[in-house]
């Protein structure tokens, strides 16, 4: 893809995270994705890393009480809104690494904490404007996911947790999808059906099954038996992942 569609995504991107209008699915299942965080982990002495930390929602959430939180973002204009967002509330245990996180050079054993939240997991792939290149079978193993998540997974401590919420691989969920993108002002351009949903303003946003996400987590060396899958609602998991 060019430097323009990325541009292009990432003010897609800004635009749904900022809209006053959510989908009511997708509403639900961000708020019960925070409500189990929340309980589990503020106020937390904790190393984390907030993979696409985006406009710095979650910094907000874990940044008091936790050790340092080091947020990933490709975009500089959401990075910039993030760093503004922390600096208001006065919080001075941040970093914002900006750039393609599939790139980052992490140390081993690093962090306690790896978040991926409000879909973010899906949005990772090759760029290309061929759609077809999107198949099954890159589906089932996405390199780019594959090679982010694996990195991250190795700069976890043992005993670390990663948790990735995605979407379910669901008519219900492509209909949720369809409502929230078109109405915060892009247009789809996949076929109904597909696993994905892509609009023209080059956003991209997988669905995924069980098998899917086990498949492309035993890629970057993570066993079924160090995952579970927690029902957010009828769209939605929160994948969490031990080490």
């Amino acid at each position: 893809m060019s430097e323009s569609g990325k541009n292009t995504e990432a003010k897609a991107v800004l635009q749904s995270l900022e809209s006053a209008y959510i989908t009511p699915a997708i509403k639900q299942a961000r708020e019960r994705q925070d409500e189990i965080m929340i309980r589990r982990f503020q106020g937390k002495p904790y190393a984390i890393a907030d993979i696409g930390c985006g406009t710095g929602h979650h910094g907000l959430i874990f940044g008091e009480g936790c050790r340092l939180y080091h947020g990933f973002e490709i975009s500089q204009d959401i990075a910039e809104v993030a760093r503004a967002r922390w600096q208001q509330q006065g919080l001075d245990n941040f970093e914002i690494f900006l750039g393609d996180v599939s790139q980052m050079r992490l140390d081993d054993d690093f962090y306690d904490l790896v978040i991926c939240m409000y879909f973010t997991p899906g949005n990772f792939r090759d760029f290309s404007e061929d759609l077809s290149i999107y198949d099954n079978a890159y589906l089932d193993n996405n390199p780019v996911f594959i090679k982010i998540f694996s990195s991250f997974y190795k700069a976890m401590k043992p005993g670390g947790l990663m948790f990735l919420t995605v979407y379910k691989d669901l008519p219900v969920t492509e209909a949720a999808q369809y409502d929230f993108y078109e109405k915060t002002g892009q247009h789809v351009v996949t076929r109904p059906g597909s696993r994905f949903v892509a609009t023209a303003e080059h956003f991209w946003s997988v669905r995924w099954t069980r098998a899917s996400m086990l498949s492309n987590l035993a890629g970057c060396g993570i066993t079924e038996v160090s995952v579970k899958f927690h029902d957010l609602n009828e769209i939605a998991w929160l994948i969490e992942i031990s080490k």
